[in-house]
């Protein structure tokens, strides 16, 4: 959708300032989305909230191919946002069901399965979306995207989670983002997950808003954000293969050598010099970021209380979009001042930052999940 609505928009008006606000829209409502996914996904059984989701997802997406099929920008920009907050209750609703259809000691592997489809379903919709622009126009690529929610769905309600129901959470599922919020606060192990995980964002934020002026330095010219973004996006999947593949079990310590990795692999990246070497440090630095993401989801899955992971999620998604958010914001500010060399080392010391506080905060192992509370 986000490819294919890129290119109709900057085709209709040559505007990249259009594109901005498109993208804008696009990333700031699942912030709040996070809040409502954290006061729906405990409070009601979690495939239904899936797939009221997905629905609601392609309900927008119909809303949005109605914009283009009568020009409408404005309704375009309106159902994309819609589209964000509803996707950010899909995805928590996804992450929270994860332990319900496979045993715990499966986790590692079940959330590196997923994070692998997520990242390859990314980059095969970006692909898709440009062909089908290419060959058929906006409306095409939208109704191809259609086509993937009811595949979605259809494949979503063969879904059969052990203890899915309402009823047996309902003790405890009293409460949206802030009962979320005072969880997580009550639990150490929880708060550093979350916290060490925004310091990982904010830093990955950074870079990716400074990455077209770095690579272009690089003499890759305009091509070069891509080759960046498909050179991570490798090494992403590889990491999170690997850890799902071979880890029989995680321990939410393991996310100080996860930053460490990606701190130490920034620092290399920034001041590589060589387009090829920089390129693949870029790929060695996803498969740590692949890793530090199992590592994260997997501790989330362990430490919290299962009546509590979709408040957990919803919390967490909030905070890590902000920080990302926040650091794109930041971006032209550390522009103005700093190179793209020194920015990308700034953000290498938000990782190190996080390493030190997990490490730090975490020497003992932690308990395997948080009590609810009474």
């Amino acid at each position: 959708m986000v490819a294919v609505l890129v290119g109709w928009v900057y085709e209709s008006t040559s505007s990249v300032a259009q594109v901005a606000t498109l993208m804008a829209i696009r990333l700031v409502p699942p912030i709040v989305g996070g809040g409502l996914a954290a006061a729906l996904v405990d409070r009601l059984p979690r495939r239904r909230v899936l797939l009221w989701s997905e629905a609601a997802s392609a309900a927008t997406v119909a809303g949005a191919l109605g914009g283009v099929l009568v020009g409408s920008r404005p309704l375009v920009f309106a159902f994309v946002g819609l589209c964000g907050l509803v996707a950010m209750v899909s995805n928590v609703a996804g992450n929270a069901l994860i332990p319900m259809v496979v045993e715990q000691e499966e986790l590692p592997a079940a959330n590196g399965i997923h994070a692998v489809g997520q990242e390859a379903a990314m980059a095969l919709g970006a692909v898709a979306g440009g062909v089908t622009l290419a060959l058929g126009g906006a409306a095409a690529g939208l109704l191809a995207n259609l086509a993937s929610y009811g595949l979605a769905l259809v494949l979503f309600a063969r879904v059969r989670p052990v203890g899915d129901s309402a009823d047996a959470r309902r003790a405890t599922a009293r409460g949206g983002f802030a009962s979320g919020l005072r969880y997580v606060c009550a639990s150490r192990t929880l708060i550093v997950v979350v916290g060490s995980f925004a310091l990982g964002t904010l830093a990955t934020g950074l870079v990716n808003a400074t990455l077209p002026k770095f690579t272009n330095g690089l003499g890759l010219g305009a091509s070069g954000y891509g080759f960046a973004i498909a050179a991570l996006a490798c090494g992403m999947m590889a990491g999170e293969a690997l850890t799902g593949a071979a880890a029989d079990h995680v321990d939410a310590r393991w996310l100080a050598p996860g930053l460490g990795a990606m701190g130490g692999l920034f620092l290399a990246f920034a001041w590589a010099g060589s387009p090829m070497a920089a390129l693949a440090l870029l790929a060695v630095f996803g498969i740590a970021n692949g890793f530090t993401e199992i590592v994260m989801t997997t501790a989330i899955h362990q430490q919290a209380d299962a009546s509590y992971h979709g408040r957990v999620f919803g919390v967490g998604s909030t905070i890590w979009r902000t920080t990302m958010l926040g650091a794109v914001v930041l971006a032209p500010a550390v522009d103005a001042v700093a190179s793209p060399a020194q920015a990308i080392t700034i953000a290498a010391g938000f990782l190190f930052a996080g390493a030190l506080a997990v490490h730090a905060t975490l020497r003992r192992k932690a308990p395997k999940a948080a009590p609810a509370p009474a």
